[in-house]
Protein backbone atom coordinates (compact mmCIF):
# COMPACT_ATOMS: atom_id res chain seq x y z
CA UNK A 1 0.00 0.00 0.00
CA UNK A 2 1.86 3.06 -1.24
CA UNK A 3 1.22 6.71 -0.46
CA UNK A 4 -0.67 8.70 -3.06
CA UNK A 5 2.26 11.08 -3.38
CA UNK A 6 5.92 11.44 -2.55
CA UNK A 7 7.32 14.10 -0.28
CA UNK A 8 7.19 17.35 -2.25
CA UNK A 9 10.38 18.87 -3.63
CA UNK A 10 11.43 22.30 -4.86
CA UNK A 11 12.67 23.28 -8.30
CA UNK A 12 16.39 22.59 -8.40
CA UNK A 13 19.19 22.94 -10.93
CA UNK A 14 20.67 19.73 -9.54
CA UNK A 15 19.19 16.25 -9.40
CA UNK A 16 17.59 15.35 -6.10
CA UNK A 17 15.69 12.55 -4.38
CA UNK A 18 12.30 12.32 -2.76
CA UNK A 19 10.64 9.45 -0.92
CA UNK A 20 7.54 7.33 -1.50
CA UNK A 21 6.30 5.70 1.68
CA UNK A 22 4.44 2.40 1.76
CA UNK A 23 2.80 0.69 4.69
CA UNK A 24 2.08 -2.93 3.81
CA UNK A 25 2.77 -5.65 1.26
CA UNK A 26 1.28 -9.06 0.59
CA UNK A 27 2.64 -11.94 -1.47
CA UNK A 28 6.27 -11.25 -0.50
CA UNK A 29 7.32 -8.85 -3.27
CA UNK A 30 11.07 -8.52 -3.72
CA UNK A 31 11.45 -5.99 -6.54
CA UNK A 32 9.69 -2.87 -7.74
CA UNK A 33 9.28 -1.00 -11.00
CA UNK A 34 8.13 2.52 -11.82
CA UNK A 35 6.94 3.90 -15.14
CA UNK A 36 6.15 7.58 -15.72
CA UNK A 37 3.33 9.28 -17.57
CA UNK A 38 4.64 11.14 -20.61
CA UNK A 39 2.53 14.22 -19.81
CA UNK A 40 3.54 16.72 -18.66
CA UNK A 41 6.81 16.34 -20.57
CA UNK A 42 9.55 15.17 -18.22
CA UNK A 43 12.87 13.37 -17.95
CA UNK A 44 12.04 10.98 -15.11
CA UNK A 45 13.75 7.63 -15.67
CA UNK A 46 11.81 4.38 -15.43
CA UNK A 47 12.88 1.86 -12.80
CA UNK A 48 12.75 -1.84 -13.67
CA UNK A 49 12.88 -4.67 -11.13
CA UNK A 50 14.98 -2.83 -8.56
CA UNK A 51 15.36 -4.48 -5.16
CA UNK A 52 12.45 -3.43 -2.93
CA UNK A 53 13.80 -1.59 0.13
CA UNK A 54 12.08 -1.11 3.45
CA UNK A 55 9.76 1.91 3.27
CA UNK A 56 10.26 4.49 1.88
CA UNK A 57 11.26 3.97 -1.73
CA UNK A 58 13.71 6.60 -3.01
CA UNK A 59 12.50 8.38 -6.14
CA UNK A 60 15.06 10.24 -8.26
CA UNK A 61 13.98 13.68 -9.49
CA UNK A 62 15.97 14.92 -12.51
CA UNK A 63 17.79 18.25 -12.52
CA UNK A 64 15.92 21.28 -13.83
CA UNK A 65 12.58 19.53 -14.12
CA UNK A 66 9.84 22.14 -14.43
CA UNK A 67 7.54 22.95 -11.54
CA UNK A 68 4.43 20.79 -11.76
CA UNK A 69 2.90 17.48 -10.75
CA UNK A 70 4.11 14.25 -12.36
CA UNK A 71 2.50 10.82 -12.17
CA UNK A 72 4.30 7.51 -11.81
CA UNK A 73 2.92 4.00 -11.54
CA UNK A 74 4.47 1.56 -9.07
CA UNK A 75 4.36 -2.21 -9.43
CA UNK A 76 5.99 -4.91 -7.30
CA UNK A 77 7.02 -8.43 -8.28
CA UNK A 78 7.68 -11.53 -6.17
CA UNK A 79 9.96 -14.55 -6.65
CA UNK A 80 7.19 -16.36 -8.50
CA UNK A 81 7.33 -13.68 -11.19
CA UNK A 82 3.88 -12.41 -10.26
CA UNK A 83 3.46 -8.65 -10.69
CA UNK A 84 0.98 -6.46 -8.83
CA UNK A 85 -1.52 -4.16 -10.44
CA UNK A 86 -0.17 -0.65 -10.85
CA UNK A 87 -0.43 1.87 -8.01
CA UNK A 88 -0.33 5.47 -9.27
CA UNK A 89 1.40 8.17 -7.25
CA UNK A 90 2.43 11.76 -7.86
CA UNK A 91 5.59 13.83 -7.44
CA UNK A 92 5.03 17.56 -7.01
CA UNK A 93 7.87 19.94 -7.88
CA UNK A 94 7.14 23.31 -6.30
CA UNK A 95 8.32 26.58 -7.88
CA UNK A 96 10.85 28.70 -6.03
CA UNK A 97 9.50 31.87 -4.44
CA UNK A 98 10.78 35.21 -5.72
CA UNK A 99 11.17 38.71 -4.35
CA UNK A 100 11.84 41.92 -6.26
CA UNK A 101 13.96 44.05 -3.97
CA UNK A 102 15.62 47.43 -4.41
CA UNK A 103 19.27 47.39 -5.44
CA UNK A 104 20.20 49.30 -2.30
CA UNK A 105 18.88 50.31 1.08
CA UNK A 106 18.28 53.89 2.12
CA UNK A 107 21.73 55.38 2.73
CA UNK A 108 22.93 56.04 6.28
CA UNK A 109 25.64 58.19 7.82
CA UNK A 110 28.53 56.98 9.94
CA UNK A 111 27.45 56.60 13.56
CA UNK A 112 29.05 55.46 16.79
CA UNK A 113 25.67 53.93 17.66
CA UNK A 114 23.84 51.11 15.94
CA UNK A 115 21.14 52.22 13.52
CA UNK A 116 18.62 50.85 11.07
CA UNK A 117 18.03 51.36 7.38
CA UNK A 118 15.34 50.00 5.09
CA UNK A 119 15.30 47.74 2.04
CA UNK A 120 12.18 48.20 -0.06
CA UNK A 121 10.66 45.45 -2.17
CA UNK A 122 7.84 45.66 -4.66
CA UNK A 123 6.65 42.15 -5.44
CA UNK A 124 6.83 38.52 -4.39
CA UNK A 125 5.69 35.24 -5.93
CA UNK A 126 5.29 31.82 -4.39
CA UNK A 127 4.01 33.17 -1.04
CA UNK A 128 7.29 33.59 0.85
CA UNK A 129 6.90 33.81 4.62
CA UNK A 130 10.46 34.28 5.87
CA UNK A 131 13.66 35.97 4.73
CA UNK A 132 17.38 35.51 5.27
CA UNK A 133 20.35 37.81 4.64
CA UNK A 134 24.01 36.91 4.40
CA UNK A 135 26.78 39.50 4.08
CA UNK A 136 29.89 39.59 1.93
CA UNK A 137 33.01 39.40 4.08
CA UNK A 138 34.68 42.23 2.13
CA UNK A 139 35.02 44.99 3.04
CA UNK A 140 35.48 43.81 6.63
CA UNK A 141 32.33 44.42 8.64
CA UNK A 142 30.28 43.29 11.61
CA UNK A 143 26.89 43.02 9.92
CA UNK A 144 24.95 40.09 11.41
CA UNK A 145 23.34 37.45 9.21
CA UNK A 146 19.57 37.03 9.41
CA UNK A 147 18.11 33.52 9.20
CA UNK A 148 14.46 32.76 8.49
CA UNK A 149 13.02 35.90 10.05
CA UNK A 150 9.34 36.59 9.45
CA UNK A 151 8.94 38.54 6.19
CA UNK A 152 7.30 41.92 6.91
CA UNK A 153 5.42 44.10 4.51
CA UNK A 154 7.87 46.27 2.58
CA UNK A 155 10.34 47.57 3.62
CA UNK A 156 12.63 45.11 5.38
CA UNK A 157 14.54 46.68 8.29
CA UNK A 158 18.31 46.21 8.02
CA UNK A 159 20.45 46.66 11.14
CA UNK A 160 23.68 48.62 10.70
CA UNK A 161 26.21 47.96 13.48
CA UNK A 162 27.72 50.77 15.52
CA UNK A 163 30.98 52.21 14.15
CA UNK A 164 30.59 50.56 10.75
CA UNK A 165 33.25 52.19 8.61
CA UNK A 166 32.33 54.44 5.73
CA UNK A 167 31.87 52.34 2.60
CA UNK A 168 29.49 50.15 0.64
CA UNK A 169 28.54 46.70 1.89
CA UNK A 170 26.79 43.92 -0.01
CA UNK A 171 24.16 41.58 1.36
CA UNK A 172 22.23 38.79 -0.35
CA UNK A 173 18.53 38.40 0.34
CA UNK A 174 16.64 35.11 0.03
CA UNK A 175 13.04 34.27 0.87
CA UNK A 176 11.48 30.94 1.82
CA UNK A 177 7.89 29.75 1.60
CA UNK A 178 5.81 27.23 3.54
CA UNK A 179 6.95 24.43 1.20
CA UNK A 180 10.54 25.04 2.28
CA UNK A 181 11.46 26.34 -1.18
CA UNK A 182 14.14 29.04 -1.17
CA UNK A 183 14.51 31.78 -3.75
CA UNK A 184 17.68 32.52 -5.64
CA UNK A 185 19.78 35.22 -4.00
CA UNK A 186 19.07 38.90 -4.61
CA UNK A 187 22.11 41.12 -3.91
CA UNK A 188 21.72 44.61 -2.48
CA UNK A 189 24.02 47.24 -1.01
CA UNK A 190 24.15 49.37 2.12
CA UNK A 191 26.15 52.60 1.83
CA UNK A 192 27.51 54.26 4.95
CA UNK A 193 28.33 57.88 4.13
CA UNK A 194 31.03 59.96 5.87
CA UNK A 195 30.05 62.78 8.19
CA UNK A 196 30.70 66.27 6.83
CA UNK A 197 33.47 68.30 8.44
CA UNK A 198 34.35 71.93 8.79
CA UNK A 199 37.63 73.50 9.87
CA UNK A 200 36.88 76.77 11.65
CA UNK A 201 39.24 79.37 13.10
CA UNK A 202 39.97 79.06 16.79
CA UNK A 203 38.41 82.47 17.38
CA UNK A 204 36.33 85.11 15.72
CA UNK A 205 37.76 88.45 14.61
CA UNK A 206 38.26 90.71 17.63
CA UNK A 207 35.77 93.51 18.16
Amino acid sequence: TASASTANVCLNASSQNTSLAYSATTGAPTTYSIVWNASPTNSFVAVTNASLPASPITVAVPANIAAGTYTGTLTVTNVNGCTSTGTPFTVTVNPLPTITASASTANVCFSVSSQNTSLAYSATTGAPTTYSIVWNASPTNSFVAVTNASLPASPITVAVPANTAVGTYTGTLRVTNANGCISSGTPFTVTVNPLPTITASASTANV
